[in-house]
């Protein structure tokens, strides 16, 4: 930075110098021209005295010279080329120095345009790569994207097949189960009613054993009663329904209920029930 600095600065300096010289070049012409003349020698008044040649004695012979002496030369003036030398070679020096100087500023701005589409390219390949990793990163972010949705279909469409896939097992398995409920269920059936009419077989022979026939009960007695028990077969209350007999084999029937309590219990517990219709028809 140092150097650049004194490079600029250089040709001013010189340029201020050659500008100087150049000005006391010019005041030094103008003095010359403008300085006042020196005094020209004037004719002097000569006093003379006009003398007889005869009078005068003659002079001895002298040799000739061999040549007139030199005229004096007349005053001139100071030699006026030196300083328009000086001029000539400031302005020559001036006019380097400007060469120099132009010289300078051209390859300073050569050095700032070459700098400047330097920066130029530097900054178009910059931006360049810029757009190269946009353009490579817009593409992952659309990769990754479609990925994503590849990847959340597959989700769902594995979704979709393993729920129905649990829903045809579910399916099946509840088919299954209903068969085999309804299968249990009439296995279930059947036998609950086998011990169902059994029980009552047992409870019906109970109370026959334990009823007294009246002498108004006729041949094909038949009649229906409802009879409420509690735990253990006691019973608690006895309804008579649908009979044929009069009302002495009603209350003979209601009599034989209580005295046959407590009344067998089943063989399942399940079938046990609090409240029993039982149809009353004694053998002859």
């Amino acid at each position: 930075m140092i150097a650049g600095r004194s490079d600029r600065w250089r040709p001013t300096a010189l340029a201020v110098v050659l500008h100087a010289l150049l000005a006391g070049a010019l005041l030094w012409r103008y003095w010359l021209h403008h300085r006042p003349s020196p005094p020209q020698p004037q004719a002097m008044a000569i006093e003379a005295t006009v003398v007889d040649p005869s009078r005068l004695s003659p002079l001895p012979a002298q040799p000739a010279p061999d040549a007139a002496p030199a005229a004096e030369p007349e005053q001139q003036h100071p030699p006026r080329a030196e300083p328009r030398k000086a001029g000539k070679a400031a302005a020559k020096a001036e006019a380097r120095d400007r060469k120099k100087a132009e010289r300078l500023e051209k390859a300073e701005k050569a050095k700032a345009e070459a700098a400047k589409v330097e920066a130029e390219k530097v900054a178009k390949a910059e931006a360049e790569k810029a757009r190269s990793r946009a353009k490579a990163d817009a593409a992952k972010v659309e990769k990754a994207r479609q990925d994503a949705d590849r990847k959340a279909k597959e989700d769902t469409e594995r979704q979709a097949r393993d729920k129905a896939a649990t829903e045809r097992l579910t399916a099946q398995r509840e088919a299954e189960l209903r068969a085999r409920m309804a299968a249990e269920e009439r296995f279930t059936s059947a036998k609950a009613a086998g011990l169902l009419a059994q029980y009552q077989a047992q409870i019906r022979a109970s109370i026959e054993r334990a009823w007294i026939r009246p002498p108004s009960a006729r041949p094909g007695l038949e009649c229906e009663m409802r009879i409420t028990q509690v735990a253990g077969g006691e019973v608690v209350g006895v309804q008579v329904g649908r009979c044929n007999g009069d009302e002495a084999v009603r209350q003979s029937i209601e009599a034989a209920a209580y005295r046959a309590s407590p009344l067998p219990q089943p063989s399942d517990p399940a079938l046990f029930d609090r409240s029993l219709v039982v149809t009353f028809r004694p053998q002859e």
